[in-house]
């Protein structure tokens, strides 16, 4: 389908735009303000730069002359990272007024199960930190992801692995966690479009000891490079055995690395590269100005979390200024037939999975993640 292309305005001086995406018929609280809910883990510290985002996405907005000329004011509704808590969440915000675009959830499985909560009840989520390419499929037709896919990430890793001449690897995910397994799978696909063997996979980091069992293992395997999926506290596990047992072997890491802080030793940091997105050393462009207005609000550096939770709630704003509507149906079909330009460049949604943001490797520089040339041409969104 042929789609038109709209821009529109966010940063002031620059255009930041968003994608559209609305929701049902929105009514204004007796503050004259329109309420937009917002769900993360706001309890936990690593949650400040996603906050953040939403904030200054929220001043400019305001500065703008709202949406729809009204001005908005956040929710902000903490679900703990917990799936339980996240369909009670859900089930509160879906059955009140308010805008009817819902920003955030944190974790692949909390975004599966909460989807249809929202658009039973005519709303629609736009979940700006996971990465599943699952959300395209009919039972999760509440749902939009405004990351790149899990299958766009995978590709771009294996791609860039093959360049690196690696083709035999241990892959190391989190027991239970849909995410890590998802991608894992995409990895296998996409390796053996390149000649790249999954030769052994684990998921269990019980002790020291029983790693070592692992090492020996990969040794005899003939492993070259070790990626991992890990989320959590697994990925502080993985590093501290690695760097005990004197891994010499490169690392390739997801992206999940970098959604909030973790402990990484400094020679273990070396040997890794994290397939990611946001070019956080943006020197011109949107992605550079955005940089400069988080910088100039909160004197530090963005990373991933601020730049996604930034750029999915002014995609919402825009949406449904676009639209000149509240209602989801209108909505979804201006998501169906626009592209538009964004933080990340130009964007649509094949189906509901953003499609467009250009996906790359981050390597360690002075204990900064940055970009590193990306040789492969990989990365392509959707499925």
């Amino acid at each position: 389908m042929k789609k038109n292309w709209i821009i529109l305005s966010t940063l002031g001086v620059l255009v930041i735009g968003g994608l559209l995406c609305f929701g049902c018929t929105s009514t204004v609280k007796e503050t004259g303000k329109l309420s937009v809910d917002v769900v993360y883990p706001f309890s936990q510290e690593y949650s400040a730069s996603f906050k953040n985002g939403i904030e200054l996405a929220a001043r400019e907005i305001n500065d703008q002359g709202g949406i729809l000329n009204q001005p908005i004011e956040i929710n902000y509704n903490d679900d703990g990272n917990n799936t339980n808590t996240a369909v009670e969440v859900a089930t509160r915000i879906a059955e009140k007024a308010g805008f009817p675009i819902v920003i955030g959830h944190r974790s692949t499985d909390d975004v599966l199960k909460v989807g249809n909560i929202y658009k039973q009840n005519n709303k629609l989520l736009f979940a700006p930190i996971i990465a599943s390419s699952k959300l395209n499929r009919p039972e999760n037709e509440g749902a939009y992801l405004c990351a790149p896919s899990d299958d766009a990430m995978a590709d771009e890793m294996v791609r860039s692995m093959a360049t690196q001449g690696i083709q035999r690897i241990a892959v190391v995910h989190s027991a239970g966690n849909t995410y890590g397994k998802d991608f894992i799978q995409k990895v296998e696909e996409h390796g053996a479009e390149v000649g790249i063997e999954i030769v052994d996979a684990v998921s269990y980091l019980p002790n020291l000891d029983y790693f070592r069992y692992y090492l020996k293992k990969w040794d005899s395997l003939g492993v070259q490079a070790i990626v991992t999926a890990c989320v959590g506290n697994d990925i502080t596990v993985l590093y501290e055995y690695l760097e005990k047992t004197g891994n010499t072997r490169p690392i390739f890491a997801s992206y999940d690395i970098e959604i909030q802080p973790y402990v990484i030793p400094t020679n273990m940091k070396n040997l890794t590269q994290v397939t990611s997105y946001f070019n956080n050393t943006a020197a011109a462009g949107p992605e550079s100005a955005f940089i400069k207005a988080y910088q100039k609000a909160y004197g530090k550096n963005p990373d991933v979390p601020a730049a996604q939770a930034y750029m999915s709630l002014h995609l919402a704003a825009d949406a449904a200024s676009a639209a000149q509507s509240l209602e989801v149906e209108t909505i979804i079909k201006v998501l169906e037939e626009n592209c538009f330009e964004t933080v990340y460049g130009s964007l649509d949604f094949d189906k509901r999975l953003i499609d467009g943001i250009p996906v790359f490797q981050k390597i360690y520089i002075n204990d900064q993640l940055v970009p590193r040339e990306n040789l492969t041409g990989g990365g392509q969104s959707g499925e």
